[in-house]
């Protein structure tokens, strides 16, 4: 499985979308390779099919399976900069909006 291709979205150089596949695996041991798009399967899977599978992630991010990598937060007035850092290559981070929600830290 490959995960993540989004750094590559506005790619033009073949050989940069190229993914290494050995001939072995796909022959003899019958594997297949198949593309997937989420966001396209969002616009296509009804909205149950959509909470079960965001439930079962959230599920498996509870149980340590999956991790979440960290953000970096951005406030909302910051947008422009958070594009440009999201669009800058290999940054390691995903932007990550940060909303104030007018409450004071001692009471949350």
């Amino acid at each position: 499985m490959v995960y993540g291709a989004l750094s590559t979205h506005r790619q033009t150089d073949p050989a940069a979308l190229t993914i290494p596949l050995l001939a072995r695996s796909v022959i003899y041991e019958t594997k297949a390779v198949r593309g997937f798009w989420l966001n396209r399967w969002f616009g296509t899977a009804s909205p149950a099919d959509a909470l079960r599978a965001l439930s079962e992630v959230r599920s498996l991010v509870a149980d340590e399976v999956l991790s979440i990598p960290q953000g970096e937060p951005f406030p909302l007035e910051r947008f422009t900069e958070a594009i440009s850092f999201a669009e800058a290559p290999a940054h390691g981070a995903k932007p990550l909006f940060v909303f104030e929600d007018g409450r004071d830290e001692d009471d949350r």
